[in-house]
């Protein structure tokens, strides 16, 4: 099925590699799931329920979200087309940019996927305001989304800028063979 997410899910994870080992880090799965699990059990356990205003806030915050990383997921689609079509030299630097561009790929839609999942639970909890155990429960849950999210955007952009701090590291003081390489002239209107 084409709107099957899991492989999309699976590549994320599969991002949360040490890169010269390539052995997973439990540094990145204890901060990116152990994190919001924590929120979560601390939420319920305290009984928070999220007033209206920062339930429709963070929907709102959500939803913008969601667009932000779809709109990096559509930006690295078009630079990895116009980049393959240009036939860059095949090489370990090749190789490392085009597992990069994947990779930020891959947590982006990772994390329109998350916006979508809380965005839904912030409009649960709208709809059982003053339920009790249920908005609690949805309350938390929320919480940890939303914590989850803000910890995927951290992560594509520092992944944005270490693509982008080495790309031009390399360019200024000649890349690793000495030859200075330039960025490909984009077409105007293509972002």
């Amino acid at each position: 099925m084409k709107a099957n997410p899991s492989k999309l899910v699976k590549e994320h994870y599969r991002t949360l590699r040490d890169r010269r080992t390539d052995e997973s880090r439990w540094q990145d799965y204890a901060w990116f799931l152990i994190g919001p699990a924590v929120v979560y059990v601390v939420a319920c356990i305290i009984g928070l329920e999220l007033p209206e205003g920062a339930s429709a806030g963070l929907l709102t915050a959500s939803g913008v979200l969601a667009a932000f990383f779809f709109g990096v997921m559509l930006q690295v689609a078009q630079r990895a087309l116009e980049w393959s079509e240009s036939n860059p030299e095949k090489g370990r630097d090749t190789s490392w940019q085009a597992d990069f561009l994947t990779q930020i790929a891959a947590n982006a839609g990772y994390a329109v996927i998350v916006s979508l999942i809380a965005a839904a639970v912030l409009v649960a909890v709208l709809i059982t305001e003053g339920a009790g155990l249920a908005n609690v429960l949805l309350s938390a849950l929320a919480l940890a989304l939303c914590v989850h999210l803000a910890l995927m955007l951290s992560m594509v952009l520092v992944r944005i800028y270490a693509l982008t701090s080495d790309r031009l590291l390399r360019t200024k003081v000649g890349g690793p063979t000495g030859k200075v390489t330039q960025l490909h002239d984009r077409k105007t209107g293509s972002g």
